[in-house]
């Protein structure tokens, strides 16, 4: 899901294996581990994404799967 956000790009979500990708401004793409279907939904429905991203993830185990440019 694209983002209206100056600091994310978009989401994606897999409910299968619980895990949430996230591409960032500045060209990075991160998956993130664990995430619950709530986490993801009040990050898409959040005044402000980033804000949110970082109160609700920045615990969560990741993985990069592209270096920012």
């Amino acid at each position: 899901m694209r983002l209206n956000s100056t600091y994310l790009k978009g989401v994606s979500y897999n409910p299968t294996d619980s895990t949430m990708i996230v591409y960032f401004a500045d060209g990075a793409m991160v998956k993130y581990f664990g995430i619950h279907p709530r986490t993801y939904q009040a990050i898409v429905a959040a005044e402000s994404h980033g804000e949110k991203f970082h109160e609700l993830i920045r615990d969560k185990r990741f993985t990069v799967l592209k270096q920012a440019a």
